[in-house]
């Protein structure tokens, strides 16, 4: 992965931002509202097995986070420096230790959904039982990637093996 601009994000982000020295590619702010967020692209390659990113997102305190649009916008910023740096795949799996990942997941889709040049991204979600507990995931390119159709099979070739299949053997009473 190439190296994020931290100029570049710091001038467009209301939060200021900075890179973790011990952490590679692995960027954190504090809010307004006292909570330390960190963002980072981690290589993964389970979900789309020719490689992509995925993207975490972390309240490092745990905290309640009330609804922060400076929050959003410089998530936002960091995400466009990582398409404008890489023209690569990012995957965003929703977290599940707390039984919270289907709130994540529509948040994610509504904060897309509200972005002023999502027309220039593809974005497909999928979701499903794995191991009895609901995943969710979602597959963000730059609509130009020239890997794109490729990607997307793979994507669609990972959720169909990895989500529990329907019991068909259950009938109903």
């Amino acid at each position: 992965m190439n190296k994020l601009n931290l100029e570049h994000i710091n001038r467009s982000a209301p939060y200021f931002v900075r890179e973790r020295e011990d952490r590679n590619c692995e960027f954190y702010f504090w809010s307004d509202y006292g909570i330390e967020y960190s963002i980072n692209f981690t290589p993964n390659h389970s979900v789309i097995p020719s490689g992509a990113y995925e993207l975490g997102i972390n309240n490092r305190g745990h905290k309640a986070s009330p609804s922060d649009h400076r929050f959003l916008r410089t998530l936002i910023v960091i995400i466009e420096e990582f398409f404008n740096s890489n023209n690569d795949v990012m995957i965003y799996l929703a977290e599940t230790g707390d039984g919270k990942q289907a709130f994540r997941n529509r948040l994610f889709i509504r904060w897309f959904n509200t972005y002023e040049h999502k027309d220039s991204y593809y974005l497909k979600t999928a979701e499903g039982k794995m191991e009895g507990i609901d995943n969710f995931m979602a597959l963000i390119s730059k609509i130009d990637n020239p890997r794109l159709s490729d990607v997307i099979e793979e994507f669609d070739e990972t959720v169909e093996l990895l989500f529990d299949k329907p019991d068909t053997n259950i009938l109903p009473l």
